[in-house]
């Protein structure tokens, strides 16, 4: 039976109850002492080496711009490196910036790997992770760990478990969560809430969000969708060309000069989206 919580008044109670927990979730990592940059700081001319352009980088979904000045990862980007042969290699991969000693910022890359890195894991342990299940393992001696797998980049990713938990207890005592249901999240399972209105949200782990947990509006099935997609329409749009996005969230930018007719109907029609919710605003409907 799902939880029929009441929004904290401390949040308001007039948005749904995956944005509240969504805007709790982002109080939680403001005070977290991540590195961030300006946007002054972004180093376009070692992102070109990549292949990265800095129309390519200016025209990334705000919510990815906002990532990458926080120091984490963006999707999955297409990159170009170049071989000892001075052959143009084309690849993918995550990229991040990293602040050196000296104070200058510079690249980081997450490749995205052929091969699967899941030989430290069981075979059972391995069909979890392989389905999209978040466990719990002992990574390289570290102690118990939040142990998911990036489909993306065909990588491990893992967090200490006392980093999430403290997360699900502040979720816990701010949004009415049981002990039962705050235990089922520590499991890795996907819970469901219910606001006063019957509209249901759903919360669980996911290592990729930046505080280690992710809302989502709907049901276990919806999260699970929301978390391959990446969050992202399939066409971003900006200033030079867009970003598409595949069904696993991976991203390819195409310039203006090569928009196909479909490219330029649905920009046409998110162009007149726009325009009609600007217009309800000023309208104060």
């Amino acid at each position: 039976m799902l939880n029929q919580d009441k929004v904290p008044r401390k949040f308001g109670g007039q948005k749904s109850l995956s944005e509240l927990c969504g805007k709790f979730l982002n109080i939680i990592y403001n005070m977290v002492d991540f590195e961030r940059f300006t946007e002054g700081e972004i180093p376009y001319e070692k992102l070109a080496r990549f292949g990265l352009t800095r129309e390519m980088i200016d025209d990334l979904p705000s919510v990815i711009q906002q990532r990458l000045l926080a120091s984490r990862e963006t999707p999955v980007l297409p990159i170009i490196t170049v071989n000892q042969e001075g052959e143009k290699i084309k690849s993918e991969a995550r990229i991040s910036l990293v602040r050196l000693p000296d104070n200058s910022v510079d690249v980081a890359l997450s490749p995205r790997w052929e091969t699967y890195d899941l030989t430290a894991f069981t075979e059972n342990q391995q069909r979890q992770l392989l389905g999209g299940k978040v466990i719990i393992a002992d990574v390289d001696g570290k102690g118990e760990c939040y142990v998911q797998f990036d489909d993306a980049i065909q990588q491990v990713m893992s967090v200490p478990v006392g980093v999430i938990k403290q997360n699900i207890s502040l979720i816990e005592r701010n949004f009415n969560v049981s002990g039962k249901q705050s235990d089922d999240i520590g499991k890795g399972k996907i819970i469901q809430l219910a606001d006063e209105r019957g509209n249901i949200t759903s919360l669980g782990i996911d290592l990729q969000a930046i505080t280690g947990l992710r809302a989502a509006d709907g049901d276990a099935l919806n999260w699970q969708r929301e978390a391959k997609a990446d969050q992202l329409p399939e066409y971003s749009f900006g200033m030079y060309g867009c970003w598409k996005a595949d069904d696993n969230g991976n991203l390819s930018y195409i310039y203006d000069k090569d928009f196909t007719p479909e490219i330029e109907a649905e920009m046409r029609r998110v162009g007149q989206q726009h325009a009609a919710g600007q217009n309800m605003r000023q309208m104060h409907v």
